[in-house]
C-alpha cells in the first residue's frame, strides 16, 4: 500500500497542468508562438504594467510566423508604439465563441485613450459577416510586411478599415486570454487621412477645399458616410461642398455597425434625418449602401456609402398634435389665470 501512495504522489507530482496555472503572460506567448510580440511588450515598463495590470484580459499579438523584418527592441517604447501596443488589448476577457456571438458583430473597448472620444478608450469592431457582404480590404499602406494567413477564426476591422485574422484563438494566461493574429491592428487615422488613403479621394478634396478639416477632425465623436468616388461621379448634385458634407456626418455619436440597427435614426451635422435600413444582411443609409464599414477614426468611426445621401428634414409636429398642445396650454393658462383671481381677491 505505500508503495500505491508513493507511485500516485510521484505521477501527481510529475503529471502536466494547464498552461494557466504554469504561464503567466510572457512566457504563454513565447511558447504560443508570438515571442516577438513578448519583446515588444517587455521592452517598456510602462507597457508591461498595462498587461499586467489585470484591467486588459483580452490580448491580440501577432504571430512571429506572419511578421517579417521587425525589430526587436531593447529599450522603451516611442509614444507611437505605445499607442500599438495599447491598442493590442481590450477590456475583460472575451473568447472566440462570446465575439462571434452577435450577427451584427462585436465592439471592444482596448486599452488605448483617445481624448476626442468623450473620455472613452478606441474601440476595435469584430465582423461577423460574410466577406462577400464586407467588401474586398484594401491595404493601402500596413503598418507591418505579413505574410499569408491561415484561415481566420476571427476578422477584426481597425483604423482605416482594415483586417485583421485571429488564426490561432483562446490560449488561456494568467490573468486572461490570447488570441494569435495575422498582424497588428491599424492604427487609427484623422477624418481627412482616412478618406484619402482608402480611396475616397473626391470627398477628401471636398473636406480641404470646403475649409471643415479642422472642424470636423477636432469634433468629439463622430459617425461619418464617406461616399465612394464613383457615387460622386455619378451625382449631379449642385449643393456647395460644405452643406454636402454636413449631410454626411453624424456628431456626438459614434455608431459602429453593430449599432446600426433596422431603424435606427440619426442626426446630421444640418439637423436633418439619416434612417438606417438593414436588408438581406446589408446596411443602408437613406438608401445609400454601406459598402465599406467601420473605417475607424481617431474621433469616431466612418463608413463608405455607394451614393450620395440625401438626408430627410425633421418632422413637424402634426396639426392634430399642435392643435393639442395648444388646448393644453390653453388649459394651463386658464387654470392659473383662475388661481391668480382666487388670491387677490
Amino acid at each position: 500500500m505505500s508503495q500505491y501512495w508513493a507511485l500516485l504522489v510521484l505521477f501527481l507530482g510529475t503529471a502536466p497542468v494547464t498552461m494557466s496555472q504554469q504561464l503567466g503572460l510572457v512566457d504563454t506567448l513565447v511558447a504560443s508562438g508570438a515571442s516577438k510580440f513578448a519583446s515588444f511588450i517587455q521592452s517598456d515598463p510602462d507597457v508591461l504594467q498595462l498587461y499586467t495590470s489585470g484591467q486588459f484580459g483580452t490580448i491580440f499579438a501577432p504571430s512571429d510566423s506572419v511578421l517579417t523584418n521587425v525589430t526587436v527592441l531593447s529599450r522603451a517604447l516611442n509614444p507611437l508604439q505605445q499607442r500599438q501596443a495599447a491598442f493590442q488589448a481590450a477590456k475583460g476577457e472575451t473568447d472566440l465563441e462570446q465575439a462571434s456571438e452577435p450577427l451584427t458583430g462585436a465592439i471592444l473597448e482596448t486599452a488605448m485613450g483617445s481624448p476626442l472620444l468623450d473620455g472613452g478608450n478606441q474601440r476595435i469592431v469584430v465582423d461577423t459577416r460574410p466577406i462577400n457582404a464586407t467588401g474586398p480590404t484594401r491595404r493601402w499602406h500596413s503598418p507591418l510586411p505579413t505574410r499569408r494567413a491561415p484561415a481566420s477564426l476571427l476578422r477584426i476591422t481597425s483604423g482605416l478599415g482594415s483586417n485583421t485574422n485571429v488564426i490561432k484563438g483562446d490560449i488561456p494566461f494568467q490573468g486572461g486570454i490570447i488570441h494569435i493574429t495575422d498582424s497588428y491592428f491599424t492604427l487609427p487615422e484623422s477624418l481627412s487621412s482616412t478618406s484619402s488613403a482608402t480611396g475616397q479621394s473626391t470627398f477628401s478634396r471636398m473636406l480641404a477645399t470646403s475649409n471643415m478639416t479642422q472642424t470636423l477632425e477636432s469634433t468629439h465623436s463622430i459617425t461619418a458616410f464617406l461616399p465612394s468616388d464613383a457615387a460622386f461621379s455619378a451625382s449631379n448634385s449642385t449643393l456647395p461642398a460644405s452643406t454636402l458634407l454636413a449631410n454626411h456626418v453624424v456628431l456626438g455619436n459614434v455608431k459602429y455597425l453593430p449599432d446600426l440597427q433596422n431603424g435606427v435614426s440619426l442626426t446630421t451635422q444640418r439637423g436633418e434625418r439619416l434612417a438606417i435600413t438593414v436588408r438581406g444582411g446589408q446596411y443602408y443609409v437613406n438608401g445609400a449602401r454601406i459598402t465599406k464599414a467601420n473605417l475607424i477614426l481617431d474621433n469616431g468611426v466612418a463608413h463608405v456609402v455607394d451614393k450620395i445621401i440625401t438626408p430627410s428634414p425633421l418632422s413637424p409636429p402634426s396639426p392634430s398634435a399642435a392643435s393639442d398642445n395648444a388646448a393644453h396650454l390653453g388649459k394651463i393658462f386658464a387654470m392659473v389665470t383662475a388661481l391668480v383671481t382666487f388670491v387677490w381677491i
